[in-house]
């Protein structure tokens, strides 16, 4: 079995790196009378450019994998993994503290939406808080079965446990979009959008796997992508509630990369005919 850490460890140390720009652009990227982001700001040069080099590079290495993977072949390297296990538990850990601290400390996108001018926007903004809440605490149980079932190799044929983090970054996508779309500063809130999507993706396609869909290729891309924006946002003002959920995609997107880089080398179906054939023309 291949060892291949280098692509998360580099999605992590990518991470870091984007975190010191993204500091160094909230302090010297924007106008401290207006908050109106300056023109070609070398840190928001910085930032992007360093973004942009750091998907490239994402890129470049999620080619390698293959286009198709079963559930059973991708996280293969789960099997009797307790490190790998213990990740994603201390991941779901992660999505239930978010929970506890969106009800001690709610957030200050869930007020500001009760501000909403139409019945539905207030609506909207009422029923948001209760459903992130509800969706990170079901986690601990659903992150658990998906877990277990990848420790025992027991396989996760249309693992609906696996689908239900997509479901939280859809309603924190919405959330955000709620809060954000008066803001016309776009760096203000770009990095924490492109955190939500990438992640939000990454486990989708992670989740694909259990469903006769699974494209390695794609859930390593995002996955990598997931980790590293979700450390970068953390730079920017957030509640304790959205901290809590970026650490949950840093550890459980990044353990889930690893998995899928380390597989074991699947067997090319064609070549078992070939030798076939070959056998035959001998004769």
């Amino acid at each position: 079995m291949r060892k291949n850490f280098l692509p998360p460890a580099l999605a992590l140390l990518g991470g870091g790196v984007g975190f010191g720009l993204r500091k160094w652009q909230l302090t010297a990227g924007f106008e401290p009378d207006t908050g109106l982001a300056i023109p070609g700001a070398p840190a928001a040069l910085a930032a992007v450019g360093f973004s942009l080099a750091m998907a490239l590079l994402f890129l470049l290495l999620s080619r390698k994998e293959e286009k198709r993977l079963s559930w059973e072949a991708a996280f293969a390297a789960g099997r009797q993994n307790t490190l790998a296990v213990t990740a994603l538990v201390l991941a779901a850990m992660l999505l239930l503290a978010s929970a506890g601290a969106e009800i001690i400390i709610p957030p200050a996108s869930s007020l500001a939406a009760y501000q909403g001018e139409t019945p539905f926007a207030r609506a909207a903004a009422a029923a948001l808080p209760p459903l992130r809440i509800l969706l990170c605490a079901g986690a601990l149980p659903c992150v658990f079965l998906w877990a277990r079932a990848i420790f025992r190799g027991e396989g996760g044929a249309e693992s609906l446990p696996a689908l239900e983090p997509c479901l939280i970054y859809c309603v924190w996508l919405i959330s955000a979009y709620q809060f954000r779309a008066a803001d016309p500063v776009v760096q203000d809130y770009l990095y924490e959008v492109l955190a939500i999507v990438t992640s939000l993706l990454g486990v989708y396609f992670v989740a694909g796997h259990s469903f006769n869909n699974g494209k390695p290729r794609l859930a390593l891309l995002f996955c990598l992508t997931g980790v590293y924006f979700s450390l970068m946002t953390l730079a920017d003002r957030h509640s304790l509630a959205d901290i809590f959920r970026n650490l949950f995609a840093v550890l459980y997107l990044s353990t889930h990369a690893a998995l899928i880089l380390n597989h074991p080398p699947v067997e090319n179906p064609s070549a078992p005919a070939e030798a076939e054939t070959e056998a035959d023309e001998n004769a």
